[in-house]
């Protein structure tokens, strides 16, 4: 199954609803490992709920994770961006492994940072998709006059009472990525054109039809996609490849390094355990 391209168009109105997401470069952070240990009661509720999967927690496992919260990591990426983020309507947070903080409200007490006290909710359960879902409820909410500025905050975090074979295997370490809007055209945006998720085969035979309808695109892959690519294939295309030891932020991590500003860029990866190709199209564009 297909989910339908996201096709946006362009026109936008005169108080900044409608028409399409103008990004701001990603602001990214990566952070050290920190040591950190659950409280009783958290202890208790991961037994309880592990129990009911006929597991128990893993404690070796747990003190191996980056130990760093939701709540940390956004607070130190908010607290330390180079610009003002605009009066926002909406703040999501995407992620695949859940805040090791589990009595935590992030999104609430992350809104509370933001300029204009957005309303704020979470995506997951789609690994590297959710962030590629988080741009397409943007869209939406925009395209319905809902939204004039807003943000997706991307998380990894690496703590863990039980195995996750996404995050263990890849060694995942902490990290976080902020996509916000630049509406006002105050710095150096891209237009957001498409978003696009598709199950495949093969995950280049849908890249290698995009470099043939786009010429000289950029492709930035995140990690877990381009290790399904032939070396030959990332190499004959000059694919950018996101950072390793990441999962959700690794694709989003890349384009901070490889912003668009005189090219088309395609933004993808791959879920491997549902066979899915998320895509994100952004072309250079003044204000829209």
């Amino acid at each position: 199954m297909r989910v339908p391209t996201l096709t946006i168009p362009s026109q936008t109105t005169a108080d900044g609803h409608g028409g399409p997401l103008r990004l701001s470069r990603p602001a990214v952070r990566a952070f050290a490992e920190r040591r950190t240990e659950p409280a009783a009661a958290e202890s208790r509720f991961m037994a309880d709920f592990l129990a009911s999967y006929g597991m128990e927690p893993d404690p070796v496992l747990y003190a191996r994770g980056g130990g760093n919260s939701f709540i940390s990591m956004g607070r130190e990426l908010l607290g330390g961006l180079d610009r003002a983020l605009p009066a926002m309507d909406l703040l999501l947070l995407a992620y695949h492994l859940p805040d090791l903080q589990i009595f935590e409200v992030a999104g609430c007490y992350l809104a509370e940072l933001c300029p204009g006290r957005p309303a704020a909710f979470s995506v997951s359960g789609l690994g590297v998709g959710a962030p590629f879902t988080a741009l397409r409820i943007l869209s939406c909410m925009r395209l319905t006059g809902g939204l004039a500025d807003g943000a997706v905050l991307v998380l990894d975090q690496s703590t863990s009472p039980y195995r996750d074979p996404d995050v263990h295997d890849g060694a995942v370490r902490d990290c976080a990525v902020l996509l916000s809007t630049d509406t006002a055209g105050a710095g150096d945006g891209a237009v957001l054109d498409f978003v696009d998720e598709q199950a495949v085969i093969d995950p280049a035979d849908p890249l290698r039809a995009l470099a043939r309808r786009i010429p000289r695109v950029r492709i930035v892959a995140g990690c877990v996609l381009a290790d399904r690519l032939d070396p030959d294939f990332r190499i004959r295309h000059s694919i950018v490849t996101g950072p390793r030891h990441r999962l959700c932020t690794s694709a989003w991590a890349a384009l901070a390094e490889h912003w668009p500003r005189d090219r088309y860029t395609v933004v993808a990866d791959y879920d491997p355990h549902e066979g899915r190709l998320f895509q994100a199209g952004l072309r250079p564009g003044a204000r829209t």
